[in-house]
């Protein structure tokens, strides 16, 4: 059997050709909707953290792999059922500190035996400054045991206890029958005032442990007045032990030409 011959007309011709290009605009069409797709696909991922939170993506495993938990503190592990020590709990930062966790205070070390150290041995008497000061005139002194016109007594007291600082004085007085009158000193420390024990060793000096200037100069005292010097003693003697209970003789002048006498006799007794 013979196929019939097919002739194309003018109009088959174009149709078949506006098929074939309809055919390629779609082809073309879906190509670009696809690559528009993993362009845009590929900009939310390249920036996940923009946007609002409603258009930002994130990936969620279905089947998350449990991952150990580590433990940042370095401390031993505390039996269960126990209750940690102040050791266990600030030992570290007391160690770090110097300290001592059997004390519980940073820098502290715990005391041997359970009791504070106690100082022994001797040590240093305390310096003495002289402070001179006015007073009135009461006739404790006789104007005419010493030189015309002035008299010198011992002010302080007469008992002391060991221990406990005493202070000492002496003065220097014109009565008002005399009028004012000048004394002039060659020394800033002025008076000498001393204690010594029965052999005669002198435990203590007003005024040690200060510097003392040889300059001369003059004080005016009124009528009726006193110079008054004081100085303290801590009752300790010169081997840096509290003296021994007992009697210790007072002597005491002023440094002076206008009144140049020395007076020793009395008595201070050192009681516990």
């Amino acid at each position: 059997m013979t196929e019939p011959n097919f002739f194309p007309t003018e109009a088959g011709v174009h149709d078949v050709f506006r098929r074939a290009r309809r055919r390629r605009w779609r082809t073309a069409g879906l190509t670009a909707t696809a690559v528009s797709a993993v362009v845009v696909s590929a900009t939310v991922l390249a920036w996940p953290g923009t946007g609002n939170g409603a258009d930002r993506l994130s990936v969620v495993p279905t089947s998350p792999t449990p991952r150990p938990s580590v433990s940042t503190d370095a401390r031993p592990a505390t039996p269960t059922g126990a209750r940690p020590t102040a050791a266990a709990t600030s030992g570290g930062t007391l160690a770090a500190s110097g300290g001592s966790a059997a004390t519980g205070v940073p820098g502290v070390a715990p005391l041997s035996g359970g009791s504070s150290p106690k100082q022994t041995g001797p040590r240093h008497s305390a310096a003495a400054p002289i402070r001179r000061t006015t007073v009135n005139y009461t006739g404790g002194c006789d104007p005419t045991a010493g030189v015309v016109g002035w008299c010198e007594l011992y002010s302080g007291p007469t008992t002391a206890h060991r221990k406990h600082p005493v202070t000492l004085s002496v003065e220097l007085c014109r009565p008002s029958v005399d009028g004012d009158a000048s004394v002039t000193f060659y020394d800033t420390r002025e008076v000498d005032l001393e204690l010594s024990d029965d052999n005669g060793t002198t435990d203590w000096v007003a005024g040690q442990g200060e510097r003392n200037r040889q300059v001369e100069h003059s004080v005016l005292v009124r009528g009726g007045t006193c110079l008054r010097w004081s100085s303290a003693w801590d009752t300790i003697a010169p081997d840096g032990f509290y003296a021994p209970p007992g009697d210790y003789d007072v002597s005491y002048g002023v440094d002076s030409n206008d009144v140049s006498t020395s007076t020793s006799g009395p008595v201070l007794h050192l009681v516990d």
